[in-house]
């Protein structure tokens, strides 16, 4: 606070780089497809692991005894392919990128042959108007088993990379395409919004399929609160150099 009759106290514009950051995590919520019950009791469960390990992440969690979950397809006998968008609000520097979801397949119909989710495709894209910029490209085999039989698998997939990218008026997409491999029948497969972790109809951790983006705020987001000519004068920039 500054005295009547003297000059005020001028703030010193600062970076904070001790801060950790901020995870935000983005639903992989979606209104457009078909969908189809699964029963967790009675369907195959399948982890991608990382050399042998467990990937684990901070995410949001809850614990529920149910026993039903969605899955959302784009019909019968169709592979998913879908893509969401996600426009940051600010400058920052992206650190690292995970996508933790699950992919399932449902045999509706069998007559014959195998069905299975052959692999799955995650592409993560900064985009602008024309500007285009793959960051992520990756396909992953889930480890399913053929299926033959009316029955269903669910695969649960956590995938992490560091990024290092500067994001602020682009957006940012993230594509997952499903395929699969498939006998004489009736099929469906997509993505699993809200999943859990194991079958048994007990209480169990739950999650939803969702992006989570380490993000740290850059320096000029700050840019137009300390241009400001109504703060110009409340600035002390002594000692600051451009």
């Amino acid at each position: 606070m500054s005295t009547p009759g003297q000059s005020p106290v001028l703030i010193k514009p600062v970076y904070n780089v001790g801060d950790y950051g901020h995870d935000v995590q983005i639903p992989l919520s979606l209104l457009s497809g078909t969908t189809t019950t699964l029963v967790p009791s009675t369907s195959t469960f399948v982890q991608v692991l990382e050399d042998s390990n467990v990937p684990v992440d901070e995410v949001a969690i809850f614990i529920s005894d149910s026993d039903e979950m969605e899955l959302v397809t784009a019909g019968d006998d169709t592979d998913f392919d879908k893509t969401w968008t996600w426009l940051p609000d600010m400058a920052g520097s992206l650190y690292k990128y995970t996508l933790n979801f699950a992919v399932a397949m449902n045999v509706s119909a069998y007559t014959s042959g195998n069905f299975k989710i052959s692999s799955v495709q995650f592409i993560v894209k900064q985009t602008k108007g024309d500007y285009s910029e793959t960051l992520v490209n990756r396909i992953i085999d889930p480890g399913m088993t053929n299926m033959a039989s009316a029955t269903s698998q669910i695969a649960i997939i956590s995938f992490d990379t560091q990024v290092a990218k500067k994001i602020f008026d682009k957006q940012v997409t993230t594509q997952i395409k499903v395929n699969t491999t498939s006998g004489t029948g009736t099929y469906q497969c997509g993505i699993v919004p809200l999943f859990c972790y194991f079958g048994a109809h007990t209480p169990k951790t739950w999650t939803p399929s969702s992006i989570v983006m380490h993000i740290h705020g850059s320096l000029d987001h700050a840019f137009p609160v300390f241009r400001n000519e109504d703060n110009e004068n409340l600035l002390d920039h002594s000692g600051i150099g451009i």
